[in-house]
């Protein structure tokens, strides 16, 4: 109600001048350009609240456009380190299987990753001599610092 009743004394405001200085120049040369101007300065007046309301409705649409870009970008963080986290796996999956490869077994290695994407755990499968397996699980421990208590062994 508060800023009805300012529009309303700033309309009126705006008329009792305009109506003033069209009164006071009314016999001057300059009277119809005063008329002009005062008419402008009402219609700014008059529209005040609308360009007003659309500066509020633009701050809000912004608002939200930013939450938006926010989720959006948090949404892009969350993908590109599942990506990543996806890549380190596969890669340490294929240097277990090509160090088996190289002391002749051939298996199939699934790792698990923990934070900072390390790998803490790894599930062989496949044919393995117990002697190439006691090698492997050797060469898991010392490059990859993965513990045997973590390795489990299937076939």
């Amino acid at each position: 109600m508060d800023g009805l009743c300012r529009y309303v004394i700033c309309v009126v405001a705006a008329a009792l001048l305009s109506g003033i200085l069209t009164r006071l120049t009314q016999r001057c040369g300059s009277g119809e350009i005063v008329r002009m101007l005062c008419g402008i300065f009402m219609t700014i007046v008059l529209i005040q609240p609308v360009i007003g309301r659309k500066k509020l409705i633009l701050d809000s649409e912004l608002q939200g456009l930013s939450k938006q870009a926010e989720a959006i970008s948090e949404e892009g963080t969350a993908e590109a380190e599942s990506l990543r986290k996806e890549f380190i796996k596969q890669r340490v999956e294929a240097y277990i299987s090509n160090r088996a490869e190289t002391i002749g077994a051939e298996i199939q290695a699934s790792v698990s990753l923990g934070e900072d994407f390390v790998p803490v755990s790894v599930r062989i499968t496949g044919k393995i001599s117990p002697l190439n397996r006691s090698r492997l699980a050797q060469v898991i421990v010392s490059e990859l610092g993965i513990p045997r208590e973590q390795q489990e062994w299937i076939g």
